[in-house]
């Protein structure tokens, strides 16, 4: 069997932890462009999505006009930084309420930069005080 691959950009990890559930999702084209990118909530549609219809984030970037097939993250630890930044969408709180099965870490950092005081998305609280929201 014959296959290409073609890049659509750099890969981003939005991933902070190597255990993760992902689903199969037919990624809608969005409005402008054909590539959604990772870290970008989506619907049962396949549609991109800021609240409470969420059923997972993507994973990886996908070209809709080269193959639709993505992968949903609907379970594990997202950095939820690089996932923003990265999808150009902002996290609200009706998210996350959506999508019981992550948890969206705010406060993950590289080592030795420093981690004390960082805000975490979940609510979680580590060993240095980070705290996070909801």
């Amino acid at each position: 069997m014959k296959y290409s691959v073609t890049s659509i950009g750099g890969g981003v990890e939005i991933l902070a932890s190597k255990d993760f559930q992902a689903i199969p999702v037919k990624v809608a084209t969005p409005g402008s462009g054909t590539v959604v990118k990772a870290g970008t909530p989506l619907n049962a549609s396949g549609e991109s999505t800021t609240g409470s219809g969420a059923i997972g984030v993507l994973l990886y970037d996908v070209d809709t006009a080269e193959n639709p097939n993505g992968a949903a993250v609907v379970q594990g630890i997202i950095n939820a930084k690089v996932a923003q930044s990265h999808s150009g969408v902002s996290y609200v709180d009706a998210l996350y309420a959506a999508l019981p099965g992550i948890i969206f870490r705010g406060n993950i950092c590289v080592q030795g930069t420093g981690a004390t005081g960082a805000t975490g998305a979940t609510g979680e609280t580590g060993a240095t005080g980070e705290t996070g929201q909801g």
